[in-house]
């Protein structure tokens, strides 16, 4: 007990003490009154002043043992509780506030996991696309990314707690021949915790914790990481609905592209994060040549269809890292992070020799072809106009046009 506990010990055997005696010297004082141990009516109360001193060491004695110390266990769990309340409402309104899914996961180890002294864990979501289990938060060095690292279901133990439903507690791994101490990168881990991530009743990935040290956790967590699981499914539930409808915003519905709209974000983006990592960075436009002659040949249908294989003629000579975009009508912009001039004019040269290549069977006797005119631009982080580096890259594009069809034009600003 700290000192708090040991001064408020001492306050109430001093006000006990300070009762009885006051009781026992009213009760002696009655005695006197009534002729002391000369009448019978003193002798009583005497007696009765005894009884009470005999009745006071007694019950200061058994009161300690009997009430007291179960009423301060009662407070300090009371208070416990109380802790545990307020923090599991603080990091269930950092998590449902949060509706990006990159923010949600950069928060959830510093400002979620870290609250509850929870330091080693990792999140894995269940992925529609690759039908595994994938890493999706955990604890990393400034500026690292998550490991990658999968799961199939009912592989391990996490892989059984995603199908079952049912969560596991390992008090000691050694003793567990299906822990596969994450494909065999964490040998450290001796004490192993995990449960199942559940949103809507249904079973959406899985949250797992770690501990180098064995019977590291007690089944008294059990409870708490069910709660804190419950609340991170909903939030990466509705994050994930969220980062959806926003995708789906900033695409062009034919292409699946960027529209105009996000493409003008993601440019401020890149500018701004080219400046400050001191890189260069391309812009590439390009415009169908004689796109309105298809669309009055064949019908805007046809039309459509021109545009989906440009776009897969974009995803074709394009990397993960660049930004394609639809700028409207029959005009693409492609942001090219980090790509100086030598290396735009290459994917320049590439786009426009991809498109050229591609042909489009009209189901009759005729066989479309067609080509785009490109403009590129390139510009280092300390280049005078880097802002101005879309409108030249757009200029680019028409003077291309000016000189034919097919043609590519670049310059460094």
């Amino acid at each position: 007990m700290g000192a708090g506990g040991s001064t408020a010990g001492s306050g109430w055997r001093v006000w006990f003490a300070l009762a009885w005696c006051g009781l026992i010297a009213s009760t002696a004082a009655a005695s006197l009154l009534l002729g002391g141990f000369s009448t019978a009516g003193g002798v009583f109360a005497a007696g009765a002043a005894a009884g009470e001193l005999a009745l006071a060491v007694v019950s200061s004695v058994l009161l300690e043992p009997t009430v007291l110390r179960h009423v301060r266990r009662m407070r300090n769990d009371l208070e416990s509780n109380v802790r545990y309340l307020r923090t599991m409402a603080e990091v269930s309104t950092v998590i449902a506030g949060t509706l990006d899914p990159e923010e949600l996961y950069r928060i959830i180890p510093e400002r979620v996991m870290a609250k509850l002294g929870l330091n080693d864990f990792r999140i894995m979501l269940y992925s529609m696309e690759t039908k595994r289990l994938v890493s999706k938060s955990a604890p990393v060095g400034h500026g690292a990314t998550i490991p990658e690292y999968t799961l199939a279901p009912g592989e391990g133990v996490a892989g059984k707690v995603f199908v079952t439903g049912e969560p596991a507690w390992i008090p000691d791994v050694g003793s567990s021949p299906d822990f596969p101490h994450y494909g065999g990168r964490r040998t450290d881990v001796r004490s192993f915790m995990c449960v199942p991530l559940v949103s809507k009743g249904k079973n959406i990935g899985v949250l797992m914790l770690n501990h180098p040290e064995p019977n590291a956790f007690g089944p008294e967590l059990l409870p708490t990481m069910r709660v804190l699981a419950s609340h991170l499914a909903i939030a990466i539930d509705n994050a994930g609905m969220f980062g959806m409808v926003k995708s789906l915003a900033e695409k062009d519905s034919l292409t699946l592209l960027y529209n105009h709209g996000a493409f003008h974000d993601k440019l401020a983006i890149e500018l701004e994060r080219a400046d400050r990592y001191v890189r260069p960075m391309s812009v590439i436009m390009l415009d169908l040549d004689h796109f309105k002659e298809i669309n009055d040949r064949y019908g805007h249908t046809t039309g459509d269809r021109v545009l989906a294989l440009v776009a897969g003629a974009l995803g074709a000579h394009l990397r993960k890292t660049d930004i394609a975009a639809r700028y409207g009508g029959d005009e693409f912009a492609v942001i090219l992070p980090e790509t100086d001039l030598s290396s735009a004019a290459v994917i320049a040269e590439r786009i426009a020799e991809g498109i050229s290549n591609v042909r489009l069977d009209t189901g009759g006797e005729s066989v479309i072809s067609f080509t785009a005119s490109v403009g590129y631009a390139s510009c280092g982080p300390d280049a005078p106009g880097r802002g101005e580096i879309l409108n030249i890259a757009d200029r680019l594009m028409y003077d291309s046009k000016r000189r034919g069809p097919g043609g590519v034009l670049g310059m460094q600003i």
